[in-house]
């Protein structure tokens, strides 16, 4: 008996592993069976028994052709159905299955056709994405289990196009996922929707265009839940269950000439619609609000073009968790956007949740052609309109900008930042008019006369000049008025702000270009003696033009820090005063690499690949009071500073050798005035050079000065250490030319070359006359 049973279980066994072995086999067959097939206009059922049907007609032989594809795929579970060229005539609703590709190729027209030639009543939708067999069954779907993975496309241009037909809608979701609806010219609605989104997940509706409706209700894209309720959503397999759409992108679509672009005009009190992106989209010639949102959560409408809404608003807002909407441009219209308050009992929706996000994103936007320059928030109808500002675009895309002291921010949404104080409200203004240029490829700020105190760091874009005023003065500022924002070290930075954030993103000379600073009369940039400030870094950056400017009161810092630069003039200026470093080496000029191991260089947005500066003139400049006036004090090993040009310069009082060359190749210093360098001490030097590679130097002056030019071979100490030696390279032309240098109460009447590192005994001697 045991035995019995024993083989009894045993078979039992053998039989389920059968049944999943043949389901498996049937499952891999149905999926190996998913075909393509393409039809044409005169492609006929491949279902050949609706021919013989009564309804079938020259009329609906299109329908019935695109029919019976849709339902042998629905049995296959799936394939792609590629319409030729040609204008098809759709009479009745086409049910789409699961796993379905409807490809138009290029010059297919879907026309939207009343006429069946028979007693076949027409539909009142094309589209719709269910199983045919669902429909046929009478079965009814809830929640997300309708058709799924089912994409509606075309390789070129492809219309759909409702031909004015009243209450007639083109496609009709519910219940479905993975649905993608792309690159299709939707036209001639006429109180019936282009696409009726409902119950939907992970949807995406891109670029497409949506014209010419005719309606006073119905959006081109209507986003509902299945809720019986509204009285707009009509099908016959929906459960009603109250099922909301989530995770919709509608992006990079055109409307024209429609009565709202996209909108939920009805709503389900506490169903929200979540995760709706309406991204780069173009809307135009709404005849109501353009979009519509009710009971949505976590929505954003990022960079859109909303143009001429001819009554109400760019965009209505009710019952709506956090949205973000930003970075749009509004045009021609009353109020851009309008969030309402609970109105009473009779509309029972909830209420918009507003936070400072939600605040700051409304600020970001801009506009033009507008009644008001104010997003409007209502928080209860009794109450007053909060007003969010926002910026005009015509302060915007000009060439030229003048600003002054009190110029306010271009973006508005820094108005709302905890950062924003008295002390800091300069440094925002002219941070949105550096973000404005970089937007727009450049452009000129001008700087009216006054005193512009700047906290924080201004990034320079490329192909933008600065240019000040006489009077004008720019100090550095080392208060924020917020514990929430630390004062900065440097007033300008050359790279553009979408960058100075980013970690190792700029090599070689390919960063900024083409950034001038211009002083017109007396200018100012005064660090204010603030400890390790700057002026002006560049880094990276080529054709950049500094003139006629006073930079003053330095500690410890550099006016200029100039790293991996190309075609840099700096020319007619004055670098005034600095407090005593510690070890007197700071110079007004550096000039540097960006490299890491000698600690030069922290600017995280170069990739500190230790190029060295190129084609550097440094002209005219007038120096005072300093540690040093132009030099490098760590070098990277091989790359060297190369055409470096410092003519016509005067140096008067510094604390260590005026001039400092280290691992530069060609350099030319000539016709400079040096004078007062480290008095009473005669070790020091007018030029101190290691590592200089055929230099010219001629022609310079040098007064109460130690030792008016030296060469000694140099190496790293600390940070860089690791690098090779250096030592100068001259030839017998290059050692006559210093002969041509003039000498007044110096202490000593030669120029020394010392070509042994750490030693300075017994150097090679070239005698200067003195006068």
């Amino acid at each position: 008996m045991k035995r019995i049973v024993k083989i009894c279980i045993y078979i039992g066994a053998l039989t389920i592993l059968f049944s999943i072995l043949a389901m498996k086999d049937t499952v891999f067959n149905v999926s190996a069976k998913q075909n393509t097939y393409t039809i044409s206009t005169n492609t006929t059922p491949i279902n050949k028994n609706m021919k013989k049907y009564k309804t079938y007609s020259s009329e609906t032989k299109n329908y019935y052709t695109i029919r019976s594809y849709l339902e042998k795929m629905e049995i296959e579970g799936g394939g792609t159905l590629i319409l030729k060229k040609g204008t098809y005539q759709i009479t009745n609703t086409l049910f789409v299955p699961s796993n379905v590709t409807i490809q138009l190729n290029d010059g297919v027209r879907l026309e939207k056709s009343m006429d069946t030639g028979n007693e076949l009543k027409a539909s009142k939708s094309m589209f719709q994405l269910v199983a045919p067999s669902v429909v046929k069954n009478v079965e009814m779907i809830d929640e997300y289990s309708s058709s799924e993975n089912v994409t509606i496309t075309s390789n070129g241009k492809a219309t759909i196009d409702l031909q004015n037909n009243e209450n007639i809608n083109g496609i009709i979701t519910g219940h479905n996922k993975n649905l993608t609806i792309s690159n299709i010219q939707f036209e001639n609605a006429n109180e019936g929707y282009f696409i009726q989104l409902v119950a939907t997940k992970n949807t995406k509706i891109q670029n497409n265009s949506f014209t010419n409706e005719l309606s006073s209700s119905k959006p081109a894209i209507s986003i509902e839940a299945a809720d019986f309720s509204y009285g707009t959503y009509k099908v016959s397999w929906s459960m009603y269950d109250e099922t909301p759409n989530t995770q919709v992108l509608i992006e990079k679509n055109k409307f024209d000439e429609v009565y709202q672009a996209i909108s939920s005009n009805n709503f389900t009190v506490d169903t929200y619609h979540s995760k709706v992106m309406i991204v780069n989209n173009f809307i135009k010639n709404t005849e109501s609000n353009a979009i519509v949102m009710k009971n949505w959560k976590l929505p954003t409408v990022e960079n859109n073009k909303i143009q001429s809404v001819k009554n109400d608003y760019g965009i209505y807002v009710k019952g709506t968790y956090k949205p973000i909407i930003q970075h749009n441009q509004f045009e021609d219209m009353k109020i851009a956007v309008l969030l309402e308050a609970q109105t009473g009992t009779n509309e029972p929706s909830n209420e918009n949740t507003v936070t400072l996000g939600v605040k700051k994103a409304l600020a970001s936007n801009e506009g033009k052609d507008l009644q008001e320059y104010y997003m409007h928030i209502e928080y209860k109808a009794t109450e007053p309109v909060e007003k969010i500002e926002f910026t005009d675009m015509k302060d915007l895309g000009k060439e030229e900008y003048k600003v002054t002291p009190e110029t306010v921010t271009l973006n508005k949404e820094y108005l709302l930042r905890s950062s924003y104080t008295s002390q800091t409200k300069q440094y925002y203004a002219l941070r949105s008019y550096m973000e404005q240029l970089e937007k727009q490829g450049g452009g000129k700020i001008i700087f009216t006369r006054g005193v512009y105190t700047i906290s924080n760091v201004l990034y320079v874009p490329s192909n933008v000049t600065l240019e000040f005023e006489d009077g004008t003065e720019i100090n550095k500022g080392d208060e924020t008025g917020t514990p929430n924002m630390s004062p900065s070290n440097s007033i300008f930075q050359l790279i553009r702000p979408s960058l100075s954030k980013k970690e190792r993103v700029v090599s070689g000379y390919d960063g900024e270009k083409n950034i001038n600073f211009i002083g017109k009369g007396k200018v100012v940039f005064n660090l204010n003696y603030k400890l390790s400030s700057f002026a002006i870094i560049m880094g990276h950056n080529k054709n950049v033009h500094i003139s006629n400017i006073q930079f003053r009161n330095m500690n410890a810092g550099h006016f200029i820090e100039m790293d991996a630069s190309e075609d840099v003039t700096i020319s007619n200026n004055q670098f005034v005063d600095s407090k005593p470093s510690d070890r007197y080496i700071k110079e007004a000029i550096n000039i540097d690499t960006p490299d890491k191991t000698t600690l030069g260089w922290s600017s995280k947005w170069s990739n500190f690949d230790c190029t060295a500066n190129n084609r550097i003139n440094i002209v005219n400049n007038k120096f005072l009071n300093l540690d040093r006036a132009i030099g490098t004090h760590k070098y990277s090993g091989g790359h060297l500073h190369t055409n470096v040009v410092i003519r016509g310069n005067t140096i008067d009082t510094t604390r260590n050798d005026a001039i400092r060359v280290m691992n530069w190749k060609t350099p030319i210093i000539e016709n400079n005035v040096i004078r007062n360098v480290a008095v009473n001490d005669p070790k020091k030097r007018g030029i101190l050079s290691s590592g200089a590679i055929n230099p010219k130097i001629r022609n310079n002056t040098f007064t109460n000065v130690g030792r008016a030019i030296q060469f000694i071979a140099w190496k790293n100490s600390g940070p860089g250490e690791q690098y090779d030696e250096i030592k100068d390279v001259l030839t017998g032309e290059e050692k006559e030319l210093l002969k041509t240098n003039q000498l007044y109460n110096t202490t000593e009447n030669f120029i020394r070359i010392s070509s042994v590192y750490a030693v300075y005994s017994k150097p090679e001697k070239i005698i200067l006359k003195p006068f």
